[in-house]
C-alpha cells in the first residue's frame, strides 16, 4: 500500500500516518463525513477517488511479495476459507509493521472480536533490545456475544476452589492462613477468607465461589489443635485433629 500512496502523492511519513487514520475511520463515518475529513487533510477530489479505488481492491495484496507468501502459507495450512484480505484494516500503523489483522464473526455481525499485528520495532523503541513480535488484544464482551449467539458458552464453575478456610477473628487470621497453606501442600485447591467477618457471610461466600468444603477454626478448636470441617453438599460437619484434616477432606471430595 505504501507504493500506492506514493503514486497518489502521499510521500511524507506524517501525511501517510494521517491517511492511515483516515482509512481507519472509513467504516465509522458516513460517506459524506469521511470525504469531508479527507478534504480537511488536504486531499483533492481526484486523490479521494483514487484512494477509494485502492480500498475497494481486494486483490491489492498480490502486489506485495510478503503478503503473497503469507497467503500461500494460509492455503498450505488449510485455513484459507477463514482469512481474507481487507485493505481497510490499518489498526494504527504508527505502531505496527507489516501485517495487521482483525477477527470477526463469519456473518460479519458486530465489532471485531480481536485485533493485532506484527511489531518489529516496538521493544527497541521503548529502550529494549530489538525483538520482532506479534500480538493482539481481545474484547471479552464481543467474545461473549459470539459464544451466546452460537450457543457454545462453556458451563464452568465460577472458581476452581474446593475448600474455603474461614477466619474466626483477627487474632486467628495467620492461623487460618497457615492451615490453608498446609491443605494446599496436600494438593487441594484452597482459598482463605481475607478478613474476620460473620461466619454466615463467609459461608455464603463459599457457596458463591463453588467451594464444597469449609474449614472453621475458632479459639476452642485452636486450643486443642483441631478444626471443624463442614461439607456443604451433604450438610454435615465434623471436628477432628488438624493433622488429619487434609486426608479427611481428600476422602470427602473423592466420595462426592
Amino acid at each position: 500500500m505504501e507504493t500506492e500512496f506514493r503514486t497518489l502523492g502521499f510521500d511524507s511519513l506524517e501525511l501517510q500516518r494521517q491517511i492511515f487514520r483516515l482509512i481507519d475511520r472509513r467504516d465509522k463515518l458516513s460517506s459524506s463525513d469521511w470525504q469531508a475529513y479527507a478534504f480537511d487533510l488536504g486531499l483533492n477530489k481526484e486523490q479521494v477517488g483514487q484512494l477509494e479505488t485502492i480500498l475497494s481492491n481486494q486483490d491489492l495484496w498480490k502486489k506485495s511479495p510478503g503478503l503473497s507468501r503469507f497467503f500461500e502459507a494460509i492455503a498450505a495450512l488449510g485455513v484459507a476459507d477463514y482469512i481474507h484480505y481487507n485493505p481497510q484494516i490499518v489498526r494504527g500503523l504508527d505502531y505496527y509493521t507489516r501485517i495487521v489483522f482483525e477477527a470477526r464473526d463469519m456473518d460479519r455481525e458486530g465489532r471485531a472480536i480481536l485485533g493485532g499485528g506484527r511489531y518489529d520495532n516496538l521493544v527497541a523503541d521503548v529502550g529494549g533490545e530489538p525483538l520482532p513480535a506479534i500480538g493482539f488484544a481481545m474484547g471479552d464482551v464481543m467474545l461473549s456475544v459470539i459464544l451466546e449467539k452460537y450457543g457454545i458458552i462453556p458451563n464452568f464453575r465460577p472458581s476452581p476452589v474446593q475448600v474455603l478456610v474461614t477466619v474466626f477473628d483477627e487474632s486467628l487470621l495467620l492461623h487460618s492462613q497457615m492451615i490453608a497453606s498446609r491443605l494446599r501442600g496436600a494438593g487441594l485447591r484452597v482459598a482463605c477468607f481475607t478478613e474476620a467477618q460473620k461466619l454466615s457471610k463467609q459461608l455464603k461466600h463459599a457457596v458463591k465461589i463453588g467451594a464444597d468444603i469449609v474449614v472453621i477454626v475458632g479459639p476452642d478448636e485452636k486450643a486443642v489443635n483441631q478444626v471443624t470441617i463442614k461439607d456443604l453438599r451433604r450438610r454435615e460437619q465434623t471436628t477432628l485433629a488438624e493433622s488429619d484434616a487434609a486426608a479427611s477432606i481428600v476422602k470427602m471430595l473423592a466420595n462426592a
